[in-house]
């Protein structure tokens, strides 16, 4: 579990750190054909590109949508944004009984070599938190930001 959590954190740190491209003439065929199998029919797809990965953001059942692609045209890992009743029951327990009423936004989905885990925010009144869960329930404070 250890390594998973690591592997997506890297992900989302390349994908997060890379340079812009926007045309296509830049990304690999076998990446858009990979895509394009994966999430067909998917339009209006804006491509972000590093060294090592290469990021697709598009709508995908009018959702914001990200997946990671390696330079061999395989899919790494995918994010999406989610709605807090669409967590997991385990997850939705957990928050509840660990934060009470605070607001929590911000939850996006990642799944990576096929586990998922969410990462979203919490609102207390003091200071906001930058929260990570697994499917499980298990949840880790990743960062505290003050207000």
């Amino acid at each position: 579990m250890k390594k998973f959590f690591i592997a997506v954190t890297i992900l989302v740190t390349v994908g997060c750190s890379v340079s812009y491209a926007t045309g296509k003439d830049e990304i690999s065929p076998k990446v858009t054909a990979a895509f394009q199998k994966e999430f067909a029919g998917v339009n209006s797809v804006n491509w972000t590109v590093s060294e090592n990965i290469i990021k697709a953001n598009f709508l995908y059942n009018n959702v914001r949508t990200e997946a990671y692609y390696n330079q061999d045209a395989e899919l790494v890992g995918t994010a999406r944004n989610v709605l807090f009743n669409q967590l997991p029951l385990a997850v939705i327990k957990e928050v509840n009984d660990r934060f009470g009423s605070a607001p929590i936004y911000e939850i996006v989905e990642y799944t990576c070599n096929g586990e998922t885990f969410y990462s979203m925010t919490a609102e207390l009144a003091s200071k906001k938190l930058k929260v990570k869960a697994s499917v499980s329930g298990t949840i880790w404070v990743e960062r505290k930001i003050k207000k």
